[in-house]
């Protein structure tokens, strides 16, 4: 898993978001609420699928409460990764959020899975 949340909050804009997803060479950040909490998801495909029917101008200053996954898939981070695997699988996802005692502290994604098999 990549632990440490790479995150961004609700009103930030997609543009900015966009600019964590380059700079950490991510495919997904984490929107998290002022509490701390995880409450979605903003992936590529939910950038792409921003873009649709507005201009690129229009497409950066939206916010990313509007065009995130809402919630997360978790998993605990004791979980076996071939139990994450399955999970992921079984949802059609390519991420999940990992938690320590409720909380949200790293991200395992199928690249993780990938890099692992392959030994990277």
């Amino acid at each position: 898993m990549h632990r440490g949340i790479i995150s961004c909050a609700p009103g930030d804009s997609v543009g900015a978001v966009a600019k964590i997803m380059v700079d950490n060479e991510i495919h997904a950040v984490v929107v998290m609420d002022a509490q701390g909490g995880a409450v979605g998801v903003v992936s590529q495909t939910d950038m792409v699928l921003a873009r649709q029917g507005r201009t690129p101008d229009q497409a950066r200053a939206m916010q990313a409460g509007e065009i995130m996954t809402p919630g997360c898939a978790t998993c605990d981070a004791e979980m076996l990764l071939s139990d994450a695997v399955s999970l992921m699988t079984g949802r059609r996802m390519h991420r999940l959020v990992v938690t320590e005692q409720g909380q949200p502290v790293g991200v395992i994604s199928m690249t993780d899975v990938v890099r692992k098999i392959i030994g990277e």
